[in-house]
Parts: structure tokens; C-alpha cells; sequence
């Protein structure tokens, strides 16, 4: 080891070309087409500010840069398009919006986005390799003259490194361009290994920098009974009391206050009015307890029937009514007053001997939900509202519905294009089941949703709701509509146009 030192020390320096100095850029363009023009390329100039057509003189060829990026462009185009056709068209078929399994125009935001982003990282990487960075020294650094390279000089230099390079030859070729001044540089005789202490200092780092990256891994993966070690206490700690313990600021001593009689929690407002909700909650105990009761009296009946008891002597269908009083009408319900026929639930027993528990049961079966629904709108119905109902209906709707309505949205045919089996048409509004539904059913269902229909309480606010009911209806009055719906004024037109026919 000691006698490959003692041969480092005493070898030759190494020489890394000439350096030539001039003092203003004229007189190094001339000395830079000059060296040109003798078949040296392994050259550079260097100028304390931009000097336009030097890379002509020193006979500088385009970079390929360009082309490596446009080649890592194009990868990025073609691995983002392959990753999203590989995982909705093979690996997870999935039908989003009834869109085809190979969307390409949906597919165009992530390739421009991996397009983009490996052709920055290819030019930013690609710079550093065809310039040879990142290169810590520089033999010029070692020119005294050369620091003036940043203020009022400039330098041309010829790299030893060029197939054509003579020493003598070289000196000889850019004293004859009259410079200021001329050097030859040698390379830096320095040791290029990097001291002990510095791999000590870097290999400390690197175990210091593991000790983070271990205590998150001993905190998610153990367990310990201490708390946690707060860098920040943020509030964390603070004076104050929690739940389930006494204080001395109150006269019962709990931390605890109840609830001020007479308020309503933020929110809870919502519960309790039909604008959101499309139903009286107000009438919906009382439709629950009668409902309750005919389901109890349908259930004592089947517990009491005499188990001797023929198919043909006469019993209690209800529970309320002897056996042995086979002629004694039944206990049937009537529909609550306020409410719609047709979604109206049990209210007070009235005498009719045809009823069952099966038979009062199936309005509301037929009906949706037995809710006390509103038939009139909450707010007012103008032109306005029933404009945006009809915005909201054609973005949010139509694609299943159709625009008119008909259950023939794009999502529809997608699907019975499929004919993967399992699809349910969409519901037409034109259905006599719908045009019968009261305006507050419409809104309910339009809300929570029904069947494989998402509700959209969550992304339309309750007059927009409401607003898309009107329209609804609104679609629902043209197809029957009458002379008596069409203002004064155009009537006369309507008459003439069905005259001219």
C-alpha cells in the first residue's frame, strides 16, 4: 500500500487541455471558429454573460435530448393507456356511467398526466447525464485567471480528451488567436478518496436518519400501556373536564349539562318538517300504532283459531270478532283523513265484512314506504322552479330515465346491449303507478332512492329535489295535456294549426 502512494505522489500530472483568455467576446468567437475549423470538438467557451452564435463557432451539435424525451413521453402515453385498459376492460369490468369498458376519451386525463410527468423527470435526469453531472471539481477551478470568467473575461478551453489533441500543437494553434493570456490546465493531483472522518460522518447520518423510520414502526405495530410521547401538545393537555366527571362549578356536580327544555339540537329541525322529507311526520305515529295493531290482530287470530276447527265452519278473520259469531262483520280500517287514497294507512275501525289483514295490507305494498305523504308542493311551483328541475333532470336523471322520461336513458340501452341479464329498466314517470304517486312519494323516492336507483339527497339540496318533482309532473301533464292548460293568448294558434291539418 505505502509503495502504491509513494508512486501516486511521484507520477507525472496529468494534463487537462489549454486554456485561452481574451478580452472581449469578438476576439472569442474568431478563436472559437478557428479551433473549429481544425477538427477539434472536445471544446467549450465560457463568458461572464450569453454570447449569441457560440455554439455555431464552437460547432456544437443539436442535443438528442429532445428525441429521448418525445421516446419517454410516448412510454408514459403508453403505459397509462395499457394500466386502464388492463384494469376496466380485463382485470375489473366495471360499467361506469355506461360507458364502453374501453373509454378512451375518458382515458385521456391520466395519459396526459403520466405523459407529462416522464417526460419531466427524463429531461431533468437526461440533462444531468449528457452533461456529465453532477461533477464535484473542475480542473479550471484551479486557474487563478479563471475567476475572472464571472466579470469581464472570456475563456476558451481545448480538452485533452479530443481524439486530435497535441499538446505542443494546440499551444501553438491559440497563441496564433492572440489571446491575453495562455495556460495549460493539469488535472487536480488531489486524492479522489474521500477521508475516513467523512464516511464516519455520512455512515452516523444514515443510522441516525433509521431511527425515525423505527419508532413509527414500533408505535403501529406494539403496543404499550404508556402514552404516547408528545412533540407537540397542542390541546391534548389542557384544564378542563371530561365527560362522566364531577365538577364544583355546578350545584348537581356533573360536568355533564342536560339538554335546556325547549331547544332543538342543530339539525334535528330537518326531522320535523315535510320540506325535507316529503311526509307529515306529525301524522306518522298515529299510521303506525293502527298499522301495529292490525298486524298484532292478524297474529292473535292464527294463536286462537281452534286447531278442530272444519274449512267450512265459519271463523274470526281478524281476532276481534267469536268464532261463533260468524256473521258479525270484521274490524277494517278506513284511510286518514289529509292523506292520499292511495298510500293511506289504517285510522279508526269502521264495519265491512270483506276486509283481511292481506287485503288492507296491500295498498301499501303496492304503494312504497306507509308514510302520511303531502300532496301539495312546499313551495312555490313558477316557471322558474320548473326550469331548474329541468336542469337537474337532464343531468342527474336522464341518463336512465330518458329525457322525456320514457326509462330510455343512455344507461338503459348500454345495458340491454350487454344483455348481461341482471339489469332492471328504469321506471317510465309516465306510468299510471307514478302519475298516481303523491308529489311527496316522488320526492322520497327522488331522496333515498329505490331499488338500484341511489338516492340523491346527498348531491341535490330539497328545493332542487322538489324542483325535479315539478318537472316530473310537468312531463307527466304533456302527455295529457288539455285546451285549458294553454294560456289565453295561444289558443287561437293551436285552433288554426288543428284546422289546417
Amino acid at each position: 500500500m505505502s509503495e502504491k502512494k509513494s508512486q501516486a505522489a511521484t507520477a507525472k500530472p496529468k494534463s487537462f487541455g489549454w486554456i485561452a483568455e481574451y478580452v472581449d467576446e469578438h476576439s472569442l468567437l474568431t478563436a472559437s471558429r478557428k479551433v473549429r475549423d481544425s477538427g477539434y470538438t472536445k471544446t467549450d467557451a465560457y463568458t461572464p454573460f450569453p454570447v449569441h452564435g457560440i455554439d455555431e463557432a464552437l460547432g456544437i451539435k443539436p442535443t438528442i435530448l429532445p428525441f429521448i424525451v418525445l421516446g419517454a413521453g410516448f412510454t408514459g402515453l403508453f403505459t397509462a393507456l395499457v394500466l386502464q385498459y388492463w384494469t376496466n376492460a380485463y382485470d375489473y369490468k366495471y360499467i361506469i356511467s355506461g360507458k364502453p369498458f374501453a373509454s378512451w376519451p375518458a382515458n385521456i386525463p391520466v395519459a396526459f398526466e403520466l405523459t407529462i410527468l416522464f417526460s419531466a423527470f427524463t429531461t431533468f435526469l437526461g440533462m444531468w447525464a449528457l452533461n456529465g453531472l453532477p461533477k464535484l471539481s473542475n480542473p479550471l477551478f484551479n486557474s487563478e485567471r479563471f475567476d475572472r470568467v464571472t466579470n469581464d473575461r472570456f475563456f476558451l478551453h481545448v480538452d485533452s480528451r479530443d481524439k486530435y489533441f497535441n499538446r505542443e500543437s494546440v499551444k501553438d494553434l491559440l497563441a496564433g488567436t492572440k489571446p491575453e493570456s495562455l495556460e495549460e490546465v493539469i488535472e487536480d493531483s488531489s486524492p479522489t478518496t474521500l477521508p475516513s472522518v467523512i464516511w464516519l460522518g455520512l455512515g452516523f447520518l444514515f443510522c441516525a436518519s433509521l431511527v425515525p423510520v423505527a419508532v413509527v414502526l414500533n408505535m403501529r405495530a406494539g403496543n404499550d400501556e404508556n402514552p404516547r410521547w408528545h412533540v407537540f401538545f397542542d390541546m391534548d393537555f389542557q384544564p378542563k373536564k371530561k365527560a362522566q366527571q364531577t365538577t364544583t362549578i355546578f350545584a348537581d356536580a356533573r360536568i355533564a349539562r342536560p339538554q335546556v327544555p325547549g331547544t332543538v339540537a342543530r339539525g334535528s329541525l330537518v326531522n320535523e318538517d315535510p320540506f325535507y322529507l316529503g311526509y307529515d311526520p306529525t301524522k306518522q305515529a298515529s299510521l303506525n300504532a293502527t298499522s301495529n295493531v292490525r298486524l298484532v290482530s292478524a297474529a292473535d287470530d292464527k294463536a286462537e283459531k281452534p286447531a278442530d276447527a272444519s274449512p267450512d265452519t265459519p271463523s274470526d278473520k281478524t281476532g276481534s270478532v267469536d268464532a261463533a259469531k260468524p256473521t258479525e262483520p270484521a274490524n277494517v280500517v278506513e284511510p286518514a283523513k289529509d292523506i292520499p287514497a292511495a298510500n293511506a294507512a289504517p285510522a279508526s275501525p269502521v264495519p265491512a265484512p270483506s276486509a283481511t289483514p292481506a287485503a288492507a295490507a296491500a295498498p301499501v305494498a303496492a304503494g312504497g314506504p306507509n308514510l302520511p305523504w303531502i300532496s301539495e308542493f312546499p313551495l312555490e311551483v313558477d316557471a322558474s322552479l320548473i326550469a331548474l328541475g329541468k336542469t337537474k333532470f337532464e343531468i342527474y336523471c336522464s341518463v336512465c330515465h330518458g329525457y322525456a322520461g320514457d326509462g330510455d336513458g343512455l344507461v338503459h340501452r348500454r345495458a340491454e346491449q350487454l344483455q348481461q341479464g341482471y339489469w332492471l329498466p328504469p321506471t317510465s314517470v309516465h306510468d299510471p303507478r307514478i302519475q298516481e304517486q303523491p308529489i311527496g312519494n316522488i320526492f322520497y323516492t327522488i331522496s333515498n332512492g329505490k331499488g338500484k336507483m341511489a338516492g340523491y339527497g346527498t348531491v341535490l339540496s330539497p328545493k332542487e329535489r322538489w324542483a325535479i318533482v315539478s318537472y316530473v309532473r310537468a312531463l307527466q301533464r304533456s302527455r295529457n295535456a288539455q285546451i285549458d292548460d294553454v294560456p289565453v293568448e295561444l289558443r287561437a294558434k293551436i285552433e288554426e294549426a288543428k284546422k289546417a291539418e
